[in-house]
């Protein structure tokens, strides 16, 4: 993946997202509400740069929110598993609207088939990664027509339990790379 220096992939826009799978996963136990998970790839004028993967339950953004698994590093003919990372988001509303942090990452779920390193939020939060992380999260934000709801679902309401409470940091743009309003 480009380095922040090169400004290729901290330019949303110089991300093109391709929708790929896109299929239901179940059902929530407390609603019926069917879970939906999505994926894609995201790719430069000049390689695709990482994988992605997004899930959550129909109806439930609110409370719950949505987590997002990105697949960084080297694709192609000659690449494997150990040329790539995995960088864990959680998407949720918050009361001023949609804002995304960093998680730590895992190898669940089969990503150890693609990636051979799941990074925690401390390798992301305050290195210049920050800024690829983020603007591959705006890219699919706004070329993931799938997404729609991640991103229009009122604020929360508490009618499916509590939910946790997050707190906005200061903008850390010149740590992060994050912009303004962004929940790290």
């Amino acid at each position: 993946m480009s380095s922040p220096e090169e400004d290729v992939t901290t330019k949303p826009d110089a991300l093109r997202v391709s929708p790929e799978a896109d299929q239901v996963t179940g059902r929530c136990e407390c609603c019926g509400q069917i879970s939906r998970r999505v994926s894609g790839t995201i790719e430069t004028a000049d390689a695709a740069v990482a994988a992605y993967t997004v899930w959550w339950t129909v109806g439930h953004v609110a409370e719950r929110g949505a987590e997002l698994d990105l697949i960084i590093g080297r694709w192609g003919d000659g690449a494997s598993p150990s040329d790539r990372f995995v960088i864990r988001l959680h998407h949720f509303i918050a009361p001023t609207g949609p804002a995304v942090m960093v998680q730590d990452a895992s190898l669940a779920e089969g990503l150890d088939r693609l990636a051979a390193h799941a990074l925690r939020r401390d390798d992301i939060i305050g290195t210049p990664r920050a800024a690829e992380v983020f603007a591959l999260y705006d890219a699919i934000a706004q070329q993931d027509a799938r997404l729609t709801e991640l991103f229009g679902a009122p604020a929360p309401c508490g009618h499916c339990g509590p939910r946790a409470e997050r707190r906005k940091l200061p903008s850390r743009r010149s740590r992060s790379g994050a912009r303004r309003g962004r929940t790290i």
